[in-house]
């Protein structure tokens, strides 16, 4: 038992080979019901068919005005001399063969009687009183002046079997159906044989391929040119190997790239204190502030590490509430007119009033903080950075453009991963990490919001948001 619970290709096999030798069994079944039966009809018939005589001296003998033979149904001896007149072979002439008579048919008179029944027109039975057992078969007695049916006589089933040549016939008959049968059963069984192997085969490949993968082998993939439902499995199965692996490579690029991003102002803060423990430096006011910058931006970093980790858990939190947005817009741009003016770019806004939408204001100021600071890095100077923001639908979209230089257009794709920066010079020596873009496009991911890029036409970069006005909160109202 604990071995056919174990065994996939046994449990196959049974299930298919019991039900095919279930089927053949039934079938074999039928036919032989339906062949004795068949026969024993067949037998009738033909015993039937050599009643002529007696169902014409029945059609003779009916009185109409005395419909239903009274004479014979009322008188038990009649019937059976009636029977024994009628059904006496007629007699033959000198045979001039020298060959023996054949044997006497064993049909006999007495048997016919014991078997034979009489019923009127309607279906009444006549003779005998009581209705005839086993199986019987009947025949039509016609008016002699071809006016309709008399009635019928009908012959059962003999109770005590049938001749030797009978018995012998249906003896060989059913031989031959269980022999085809046995057949039929062993053809089954080799056939649930080879369908269980067949259909076991992509099954062990799916359980090796799944041991593969739970060693950590996710270069694995499982071959197969199959369009079922299994097929599809394997397919799936192979994507699903693809995912880990991309999720294990991503993972190490993460922790590498964290690792990178932390070891800047580490190294400022260490080599800080150590001046400072060697007496190279005093812990005066502009060390301090140094050191105080790298720490700051280390909490920077750790507080952006956090939020990506978020977003790939779903859980970026935000709190949504009504907000104007064209004034949020206008506030961010005003608090960082100087800085951008000092660094040499110049600020267009087209903002258009009344943009009211669910939002969390917290979470929307950085992405706009983010989106000025990636700006105020990477634009060539003098430039300018326009600011566009207007409602299309039930959506409100805001459009940052800068000017020269812009990515690569093959890098559009990337800008929103996690520490990619489009090209080596623009790096760590302009102070950016390379999570502003990623944690951008997590914070408008969770408004239900799209945030794409593209080719500006001041020259530069376009970053271009669409947010819902009903929000996250809302989306279902």
């Amino acid at each position: 038992m604990n071995l056919f619970r174990r065994s996939l290709a046994l449990q196959f096999f049974a299930a298919f080979a019991l039900t095919a030798v279930l089927v053949v069994a039934t079938l074999a079944g039928l036919v032989s019901y339906s062949m004795r039966d068949g026969f024993s009809r067949y037998l009738l018939q033909g015993e039937l068919q050599q009643l002529d005589n007696l169902v014409e001296n029945l059609s003779r003998q009916h009185d109409p005005t005395h419909p239903g033979w009274p004479e014979l149904a009322a008188s038990p001896e009649a019937w059976a001399d009636f029977l024994m007149t009628n059904l006496m072979p007629e007699p033959r002439p000198p045979r001039l063969s020298r060959k023996p008579p054949p044997p006497p048919h064993d049909a006999s008179p007495m048997r016919l009687d014991a078997r034979m029944f009489l019923m009127a027109r309607d279906g009444t039975l006549l003779i005998p009183p009581r209705a005839p057992g086993n199986l019987s078969e009947r025949r039509e007695i016609p008016a002699a002046d071809g006016s309709g049916t008399l009635g019928y006589v009908g012959l059962t089933a003999p109770r005590g079997g049938r001749s030797k040549t009978d018995l012998f016939f249906l003896k060989g008959q059913t031989k031959n159906l269980l022999l085809a049968s046995l057949f039929a059963m062993g053809v089954s069984a080799l056939a649930a044989s080879l369908l269980a192997r067949h259909l076991l085969k992509p099954i062990k490949a799916l359980e090796r391929g799944a041991r593969t993968l739970t060693q950590g082998e996710f270069h694995h993939r499982i071959p197969s040119d199959r369009k079922d439902e299994l097929g599809q499995l394997i397919e799936h199965t192979n994507v699903l190997a693809q995912s880990l692996q991309d999720a294990r490579d991503a993972e190490k690029q993460w922790i590498s790239d964290t690792s990178h991003e932390l070891q800047t102002p580490l190294a400022v803060l260490r080599a800080e204190i150590e001046a400072m423990q060697d007496g190279i430096r005093k812990a005066d006011t502009p060390t301090l502030d140094e050191m105080h910058d790298a720490v700051m931006r280390l909490s920077r970093l750790v507080a952006d590490l956090k939020t990506l980790s978020l977003s790939r858990e779903g859980r970026t939190a935000v709190a949504t509430r009504l907000t104007d947005f064209s004034d949020l817009l206008n506030l961010r741009l005003d608090h960082a007119e100087m800085r951008l003016n000092e660094t040499g770019l110049a600020v267009e806004r087209d903002i258009e009033e009344g943009l009211d939408l669910f939002c969390d204001p917290d979470r929307m100021e950085q992405v706009m903080d983010n989106l000025i600071e990636n700006t105020m890095r990477y634009t060539s100077v003098p430039g300018t950075i326009r600011l566009t923001a207007y409602q299309q639908g039930e959506e409100v979209i805001a459009i940052v453009d800068d000017t020269s230089p812009a990515p690569p257009e093959d890098a559009m794709d990337f800008l929103f991963k996690r520490f990619y920066r489009a090209e080596a010079s623009r790096s760590r020596r302009l102070g950016g990490s390379g999570l502003g873009l990623s944690i951008c496009s997590a914070i408008v991911t969770a408004h239900n919001g799209t945030i794409t890029a593209d080719v500006s036409p001041l020259g530069g970069l376009r970053i271009r948001i669409a947010l819902p006005k009903q929000g996250p909160a809302h989306e279902h109202a």
